[in-house]
């Protein structure tokens, strides 16, 4: 059966989930895979140091950029404020979008996933995952009910919220 996938993710838990149940449908269905990750530049250093603790993409960034960082929350608050101009920013921004869309695409191919592709975008998130949907073409959109904000909805975060109501496919939303 011909169609496609698409599944956006931040990196977070939640964001792997749905990779994970998009990845499964994939597998299932004979559906082409899209992973769409909209990068994150300009969000607060507490979002950032919540994903690489949680993700151990701290170690990964180190290595790309050659500079040091600790273990110890300090020290990756630390880090992040040391990035001062916004080509460096720009850099950290990117190597960790690359590595989260990384590990997305081995973790999908992995569950069985059919043509696994990625792509990156900048800005408002749920803007940017509808935008890609309208370049892809899904049958399905797959996403986390919540990504790495806190406060971002009662039940459903904004984005997922907003996807949800603007989409012109189908909407699974992963908890």
């Amino acid at each position: 059966m011909d169609g496609k996938i698409l599944v956006a993710t931040d990196g977070s838990e939640t964001g792997n989930r749905a990779v994970d149940a998009a990845a499964e449908l994939s597998a299932k269905l004979g559906h082409d895979l899209c992973i769409v990750h909209v990068l994150m530049h300009g969000r607060a250093t507490e979002d950032w140091m919540r994903m690489a603790e949680a993700e151990h993409l701290i170690e990964h960034v180190a290595q790309q950029t050659g500079r040091a960082v600790g273990r110890d929350p300090s020290s990756l608050g630390n880090y992040f404020a040391r990035i001062e101009d916004d080509a460096n920013a720009a850099l950290v921004v990117r190597i960790v979008g690359d590595e989260i869309q990384a590990r997305s695409k081995t973790r999908a191919i992995e569950i069985g996933a059919c043509n696994v592709t990625t792509r990156s975008c900048v800005g408002d998130y749920a803007d940017q995952i509808l935008d890609a949907a309208d370049a892809e073409k899904p049958t399905m959109i797959v996403l986390g009910s919540r990504g790495l904000g806190r406060t971002r909805g009662a039940l459903l975060g904004s984005v997922s919220q907003k996807v949800l109501h603007h989409a012109k496919c189908t909407v699974v939303v992963v908890r």
